[in-house]
Parts: C-alpha cells; sequence; structure tokens
C-alpha cells in the first residue's frame, strides 16, 4: 500500500472514533450508545432516568366516585409502584420500566412503559401489559422525558351515566 494513502487511511479511521454516527449533540450523549436490548425493549434506556411516572384515574357513577392512582418512582431505572385502591387502600410493590428511545438516537422520539402490580403480592412479568404507556413523544433532548395526558377514562359510558377522566404524567430526568 502507497505511503499517502496509508497515512490517509489511518487519519480517516482517527476521525471516524473521535465522531461515533448515530448520536447528535443535542440528543444526549455518547452515553446513551450503551442503552442495551433487554426482555422489555429493543433499545432500553430505562437505568439512566430517575423522576416518576404516574396515573390517576376517576371515575363517576350512579353509586359515587371512585378514585384510583398508580404512581412509579424511580431510581436509576428501578421502579417501587404505590398503588392506590379506590376504597383508599395502598400497597406498594416493585415494577418494571422502558424509556425507549427512537432508533436513530437524534429523532427526539421516545415511549416509556411502567409495568406495576395490579393487586397486593402480585409480581409483575414482562409477559404482561404495561399498566403506564405513554405511547409515542417527542423530546427536545432525551436528557428529560416529562409530559402529561389527560383524556377520557376508559371505562366511561355516557349512555349509563358513567363518566370519568384518566391523567398520566411523567418526569424522567437523567
Amino acid at each position: 500500500m502507497p505511503a499517502p494513502f496509508h497515512r490517509f487511511g489511518l487519519l480517516a479511521l482517527s476521525l471516524a472514533a473521535l465522531h461515533p454516527p448515530g448520536v447528535l449533540e443535542g440528543q444526549g450523549s455518547p452515553l446513551w450508545a450503551d442503552c442495551k436490548t433487554d426482555s422489555l425493549s429493543t433499545y432500553n434506556c430505562a437505568r439512566y432516568y430517575t423522576g416518576s411516572v404516574s396515573l390517576t384515574s376517576q371515575l363517576k357513577t350512579s353509586s359515587g366516585t371512585e378514585n384510583r392512582s398508580v404512581l412509579a418512582t424511580v431510581t436509576a431505572g428501578r421502579v417501587v409502584c404505590r398503588v392506590t385502591e379506590a376504597d383508599g387502600s395502598a400497597f406498594e410493590g416493585p415494577g418494571m420500566l422502558v424509556a425507549e428511545h427512537g432508533s436513530n438516537m437524534a429523532s427526539g422520539a421516545y415511549v416509556v412503559q411502567v409495568w406495576c402490580p395490579e393487586e397486593k403480592g402480585q409480581r409483575v412479568k414482562r409477559a404482561d401489559s404495561p399498566i403506564l404507556d405513554t405511547y409515542q413523544q417527542q423530546a427536545s433532548d432525551y436528557a428529560t422525558l416529562a409530559g402529561k395526558d389527560t383524556h377520557e377514562h376508559p371505562d366511561a359510558d355516557e349512555a349509563n351515566g358513567v363518566s370519568g377522566t384518566e391523567t398520566l404524567a411523567w418526569q424522567l430526568h437523567r
């Protein structure tokens, strides 16, 4: 191999090593390259986040109002869930979290999903459906994932006089 080509090849390799593809400065740092495929997600970055995800619901029926809430407290990707039932009783249990970034790391697209026990003593499994799901969201920076969504309660039934709302809120930061 001629010497000038060899030097150019070494220079190109050195520059490529200094600027890895796929992570734009505005979306975070090369740290995100360590997000791993796991049993919950193809690109789970949960271990980098701390904060909370909550769901509060209110359902009004002819027999009264039912309030229920789920608060998932996240510390470095580990989840502790506190569930408050409609009757006011509460329990805690371990949960699971997915903080999935967009596939090209520069898009700002993300999804947050949380699995929490629905009954005292229940252990969540990856085959369960997540109890909290932000669906597709957009962030200007992956360092903070935050949002709020208030919508009609899924059990609302106007014809039978049942109404209500659910509010999902999340605030996760690295």
